[in-house]
Order: structure tokens, then C-alpha cells, then sequence
């Protein structure tokens, strides 16, 4: 049913939750999953604040915010690798740009069958303000969207 998947993930509970169900989705079929970080360069921007001096000096740092993503997608293939059923292709990929939009333009470029992604990667207050992610990707996206949200305890 699913022969390529993209995943976006930011290393929040549901990204990873989005992984494993990805994982289980591709299994069947053994389709391929790409594993997407984006790395916001102007992340206060986006969210309708000032840019303050620590987003401007995290903006100017390219090379760190590229050591964040390989980071969270290193996390990411430790998690693909040790999933039992999925043992197929994979790829990884870190890119810079809003997010949202970012991975609009992937799941076109790669003709994806489906995005499977977190529904909530920022705190719940900013992405009631602003929005979240995974609302923007499913009201533009070309292809199925399938958002997945983790029970919370309290």
C-alpha cells in the first residue's frame, strides 16, 4: 500500500511515535522511508516573535543547527535498525528552511505515498498560537497525511 514514506521528525514523542508506525506501514511492502530533519535557521521568525540575540547567533550557526539534525535523524536510524519486520531501504536527509514548507517540497520532490508525521513538535502554547506543523503540511501537502499524536499522562 505504501511503497515510499516520509517521516519528518524533530525528536518529540510523537515524531518517534510517526517513525514507528511509518516502520510498520512500509513493512507489508517493504517500502521505503525517508527520514527528514529540518532545521529552522530563523525559528522565532516563523513564530511572530522578535528575533532575540540567541535565535540570531543559533541563525548564524549553519554548521551547529547541521549537528542538531544529524543528531536527532542519528537517533532516528537507531530506532529504523532495531524495528523488527522493517528491513528495507531507507534514506536520511537534514534540511534548512521553515518547516512546514520544507517538507511540502521534499514529499513532492520524492513523490511520496504519504507523509507520516508527529502532530505536535512545538510546546503546546506556541503551536496553539502559530499553528503547528503538522496542521500546515496537512492542508497543503499533495499526497495523504497521517498525523499521529501520543497519549500524554496527567
Amino acid at each position: 500500500m505504501f511503497s515510499s514514506l516520509l517521516v519528518p521528525i524533530d525528536g518529540s514523542e510523537d515524531s518517534h511515535a510517526a517513525l514507528k508506525i511509518a516502520c510498520q506501514l512500509a513493512a507489508p511492502v517493504q517500502g521505503k522511508i525517508h527520514v527528514l530533519n529540518v532545521r529552522d535557521p530563523y525559528p522565532d521568525l516563523h513564530q511572530g516573535e522578535m528575533l532575540t540575540v540567541a535565535a540570531a547567533i543559533k541563525a548564524v550557526s549553519v554548521e551547529l543547527a547541521e549537528k542538531e539534525g544529524e543528531a536527532i535523524i542519528a537517533e532516528a536510524l537507531r530506532e529504523i535498525t532495531s524495528m523488527p519486520g522493517y528491513e528495507n531501504e531507507f534514506d536520511t536527509l537534514v534540511k534548512q528552511g521553515s518547516p512546514a514548507e520544507v517538507i511540502i517540497e521534499e514529499a513532492k520532490r520524492l513523490e511520496v505515498d504519504a507523509i507520516i508525521m508527529g502532530s505536535r513538535g512545538l510546546s503546546d502554547i506556541k503551536g496553539l498560537l502559530v499553528g503547528s506543523v503538522s496542521h500546515k503540511v496537512t492542508h497543503v501537502a499533495h499526497c495523504m497525511v497521517i498525523s499521529i499524536h501520543q497519549r500524554r499522562a496527567g
